[in-house]
């Protein structure tokens, strides 16, 4: 018997404890996430008959492929229920189990399937399509336990303090921020995917109802998104006042770009706006990713650093790109007015030959227009790669200095070899500033310890040497100093060590 909890246990932790130590039960918790996912993606497909049609077998492989792994998860959770601390030591963990929200929601997930396979009910197409809407039931199971998180993590706190810490990554964000952050970037995704769709008519047909009501419904997530942002955005400086924090938030960018991705809805209520204008505007929703990408944030701290060096390199290239279609436009042009008719027709020209792309649909006749072709060709090799390699080396500079930085940091904590809570939480907070994943960070800690554990060691080291030396100088002085010099003479040591016992006596 305890051989059987032993294996409930270790199934328990090793693919369903999140919060443990078990790498494989946070990537299966992810791939299951996403397997929901993907199902939403495949039900929404189905509703277009051009794509359905043609991988009716191919969807329904699938959807049973997906009704498999679901069962083996429920069949592999309730057998771990003797291993999940939540019933430690109470009876029948397997029914207690089997009655918990999640895992009735597991059961309606897979029960329609498997009685409609047996025979047992009879479903029509509808309405396994509607049941299979129930899967993304499953998706609680993270959200639930991230929401009990973050209301222990910020208790006592106000309500826009609550609000900072939901929309922006502090150290008391919790799971929670990182999941409606992946519900913000997969509505952005969709909403920019959804306005190409729209340009398909096999597509949008069939959908034009579904694609407008999920249009009204990511305008209200971005605009609630927009409103939450704008509400708790004094907490980002707390020594202003709100009106001056809120119209500081206005200012920002990436504000102007969340506001930008939902101008259009209301714009089109309140103006005659083109559609096609409207459609640019919507899909510039994927600017908003900006927002959660870090990478980006680094980027602008190169760019600002290197600006200098950086815009010697543009101003190199536009000079030459002038130059180079002025000289040509004057030999090109009485040979071929047709192609190089204006000034600007010669410096697209000279752009696209600098960059080395060279399209065909221009290029010179004469011989010191191709003369200048070969030139440029030559000179885009290097110029073009001058800013890159600029970037380049001083994006990988300034990763190396975060980390630093960072490393600094964690050295200082661990300086007293205690790290206390307040210590703890200022890395926190220097981790997010410094934009480094938890991964890194753990790195570093690591590397900071080891350290400290070696500088400890020396010191020891240094301690235990100085209370020997200190032991040695009294023998040498119980000893006549005439006598101790001679012997010391006799010692087969080097001359160095010998004048150092000699120090000793005096």
């Amino acid at each position: 018997m305890s051989g059987i909890s032993t294996a409930r246990k270790a199934v328990f932790e090793t693919l369903f404890n999140v919060e443990g130590k078990s790498r494989l039960a946070k990537q299966l918790d992810s791939f299951i996430t996403w397997l929901i996912v993907a199902n939403l993606l495949a039900l929404l497909i189905e509703h277009i008959p051009t794509l359905y049609a043609t991988h009716e077998a191919s969807f329904g492989l699938f959807d049973r492929i997906s009704i498999y792994i679901f069962t083996i998860e429920f069949a592999l959770r309730l057998f771990a229920a003797g291993g999940d601390p939540r019933f430690a030591g109470r009876g029948f963990a397997t029914l207690r189990f089997a009655v918990t929200p999640f895992a009735l929601i597991d059961i309606a997930v897979i029960a329609p399937y498997w009685l409609h396979l047996l025979g047992i009910i009879d479903l029509d197409l509808r309405a396994l399509r509607a049941l299979r809407l129930l899967r993304l039931l499953k998706l609680l199971r993270d959200f639930v336990p991230a929401v009990h998180e973050f209301r222990r993590a910020n208790a006592g706190r106000t309500l826009r303090q609550k609000v900072h810490a939901l929309m922006n990554d502090t150290p008391t964000s919790g799971r929670l921020h990182h999941q409606l952050d992946l519900i913000f970037i997969l509505f952005i995704l969709s909403s920019v995917a959804a306005v190409f769709l729209e340009t398909i008519p096999a597509v949008h047909e069939p959908l034009r109802r579904e694609f407008s009501w999920f249009d009204t419904v990511a305008i209200a997530v971005f605009t609630l998104e927009y409103l939450l942002r704008l509400y708790a955005a004094p907490e980002q400086e707390p020594d202003s006042s709100a009106l001056v924090g809120r119209f500081s938030f206005m200012k920002k960018p990436g504000s102007l770009i969340d506001l930008i991705a939902i101008a259009p809805f209301y714009l089109q209520f309140l103006l005659a706006v083109d559609l096609r204008f409207v459609r640019i505007l919507r899909v510039l929703r994927i600017l908003k990713l900006t927002r959660y990408n870090t990478a980006l944030t680094t980027f602008a701290m190169v760019l600002k650093r290197e600006k200098r060096a950086f815009s010697a390199a543009m101003f190199i290239t536009v000079l030459i790109t002038i130059l180079s279609g002025a000289i040509v436009y004057e030999f090109e042009h009485p040979v071929q007015p047709e192609k190089f008719d204006t000034m600007p027709r010669a410096m697209y020209w000279a752009v696209i030959t600098l960059a080395s792309v060279g399209y065909g649909d221009i290029s010179p006749v004469t011989p010191i227009g191709q003369a200048f072709t070969m030139m440029l060709a030559i000179l885009g090799i290097g110029i073009v790669a001058l800013p890159a390699g600029i970037l380049g080396s001083a994006f990988s500079d300034q990763l190396h200095q975060q980390r630093e930085q960072m490393l600094k940091a964690v050295e200082d904590a661990f300086a007293d070899g205690i790290l206390t809570e307040d210590e703890e939480r200022q890395l926190e907070e220097e981790r997010i500033r410094l934009h480094l994943s938890e991964a890194q960070f753990e790195k570093l800690k690591q590397r900071a310890m080891a350290r400290h554990s070696v500088e400890l060691s020396a010191a020891q080291t240094i301690i235990k040497a100085s209370e020997e030396i200190a032991k040695l100088r009294e023998t040498l002085h119980a000893v006549p100093a005439d006598t101790a010099v001679l012997e010391i003479d006799k010692l087969n040591l080097p001359d160095a060590e010998k004048a150092a016992l000699r120090v000793l006596l005096k």
